[in-house]
Parts: structure tokens; C-alpha cells; sequence
């Protein structure tokens, strides 16, 4: 194993372990993999549990406490879990891998989701169902709170589904759907490409919300500006000026660091707007905190 964090009471086991430095394990994490690769920069919160036979992960994942990838036949021969970059998996959310799951790039998986590749209780032999299969779900997908996935399911690409669903279906890419059963209620809805108003007055609302947590956090004289897709931050200090560039086309900071960037960066990633750096997001706390 590699110098990644591990937290108090965590333990990792597998035949292959393959763990990046940058990469944070909280406490009371139980890993058991044949095979378990973590990418870059990954972050596992407290009290998460992972029994697969193979976990592959890449960069930037953000999986929160209480998650749990395992349960119903999870150690079989197709018990694989492969999940891409800039990944996050919120609170007590389960994945079963009885057989194959993967999660592409760019995916948000809400609180309390659930994916199943089986479902079965009841006697076959009397004709009861019982349903065996992959989920694969695309990249670019937002699956929020409390849906629920069963097998058999593919997701496509740049697809949001409503709150609470149960995708019991193929959904295809660039659409809208929910309900119970999951329905496509907007075709070919995402993504869409704003024009250049619409997006300066978009990203400048965005700043001016950002603006109005800074008194709480005894931030003052910051300026912004949003211009060809970038936002220039200024702060006063000591009379003089820091300047900073984000580059929101290509993803990244040209100039700037410090605590104001570090805490407009989070803010963005909080509005969807995530820019990647070698840095974790973190934000400055109110001063009631």
C-alpha cells in the first residue's frame, strides 16, 4: 500500500491494492476487494463499508459517510464496480454489486439512492420473479436523493432524473425522467447551450449570491467580474490587489491562490461549476461557527 490517509479503526484488504497518495479514508472504513484501484485526490467519508470482488475508481471521487457498496452476493465472479472521474456518492446510499455496476464521469448520486443488480425472495419454482442484471449508468448524470435503481438498467449520457424515481427501465441519454415507474418527460432537454447573455447573467448571479455570504465570513472589499468565460476576483489588501483568473471553459485557475479562491472554487462546485485543481474544495466558515 501506498502513504494515502486511513482513519482510525479503517482496514483495507485485497489481493490487489492499488491506493494514490492523495487519497482520504475516513474512520471506520471496512474494504474488502480482490482487486481495488483509487485514483487521485479521492476522499472517503466515515463509517463506509465496500465488499466487491473488483473496485476500480478514478480521480476526484467524493463518497460520503455511511455508503455501502456490497449486500446479496457481492463477491461472485461479475461482482465489478468501476466508477469514473469526478464522482460523487452521498450519504447511506447502497450499491449492489451482485453483478456489474459502472458509473461513468461526471456522475452525482444523491442521499439514500440505492442500485440493485438482483431482487429475488420469493419461491421461482412457483412462479414468483426474481430479476438478475447489470446497471450501467453514463457520464454526466445527476441520480438524486432516495431513487432507486433495479437490474437490468442502463442510463445514458447527460441525463437527469427527478427526486425519488424508481428506474425500472433503460433511460436514454439527454433527457429528463422520473416518476414510479421512471418516465422520459423531456427528449433531448440536455445539455444546453446557453448564448453568451444568458450565460453572463447566469455566472453573475452566481457571484452576487457568493458576495452575500462574505460578511459572515469577515470577507470584505472583494470585487468580481465575469467576462469571455472567465471570472476575475479582486481582494483589496493592504491597499493593493490580489488578482485572480478562473478559465471556466477550460476548467481551470490561471491565476490566484488563497482562501477567497479556494472559497469561491467551492462555491461554483456547489452550483455545478467544478474547476479540478491538486487541492480538495474547502470553504472559509462563517465566524458563528
Amino acid at each position: 500500500m501506498n502513504n494515502f490517509q486511513l482513519g482510525q479503526d479503517s482496514k483495507i484488504t485485497g489481493t490487489s491494492v492499488e491506493i494514490d497518495d492523495s487519497v482520504v479514508i475516513g474512520k471506520n472504513v471496512q474494504i474488502n476487494c480482490d482487486s481495488l484501484k483509487i485514483g487521485k485526490f479521492g476522499s472517503i467519508g466515515d463509517n463506509v463499508k465496500i465488499t466487491c470482488k473488483s473496485l476500480e475508481v478514478g480521480d476526484w471521487l467524493y463518497m460520503c459517510e455511511g455508503v455501502e457498496i456490497g449486500r446479496g452476493g457481492c463477491t461472485g465472479p461479475n461482482s465489478n464496480v468501476k466508477i469514473g472521474d469526478h464522482v460523487g456518492i452521498f450519504e447511506r446510499t447502497i450499491i449492489n454489486p451482485s453483478e456489474s455496476v459502472e458509473i461513468g464521469d461526471d456522475v452525482g448520486i444523491g442521499g439514500e439512492v440505492m442500485i440493485w443488480t438482483h431482487g429475488a425472495w420469493l419461491d421461482v419454482t412457483q412462479g414468483f420473479p426474481s430479476d438478475f442484471g447489470p446497471v450501467k449508468i453514463g457520464n454526466n448524470v445527476w441520480l438524486p436523493a432516495r431513487s432507486i435503481v433495479l437490474p437490468n438498467v442502463t442510463i445514458g449520457d447527460n441525463t437527469v432524473i427527478g427526486i425519488g424515481s424508481i428506474i425500472n427501465r433503460d433511460i436514454e441519454g439527454g433527457c429528463f425522467a422520473a416518476g414510479s415507474p421512471c418516465k422520459v418527460l423531456k427528449e433531448n432537454c440536455y445539455p444546453r447551450k446557453l448564448n453568451k447573455n444568458e450565460r453572463k447573467e447566469l455566472i453573475e448571479n452566481i457571484l452576487k449570491d457568493w458576495k452575500n455570504l462574505l460578511d459572515d465570513k469577515n470577507i470584505y472589499s472583494v470585487k468580481t467580474e465575469y467576462e469571455d468565460g472567465k471570472i476575475y476576483l479582486t481582494e483589496a489588501l493592504d491597499g493593493g490587489g490580489n488578482a485572480s483568473i478562473f478559465n471556466l471553459d477550460k476548467k481551470v485557475i490561471e491565476v490566484g491562490e488563497g482562501n477567497v479562491v479556494e472559497d469561491l472554487r467551492d462555491y461554483l462546485r456547489r452550483r455545478g461549476i467544478k474547476i479540478y485543481t491538486d487541492k480538495p474544495f474547502k470553504s472559509i466558515k462563517p465566524e458563528w461557527l
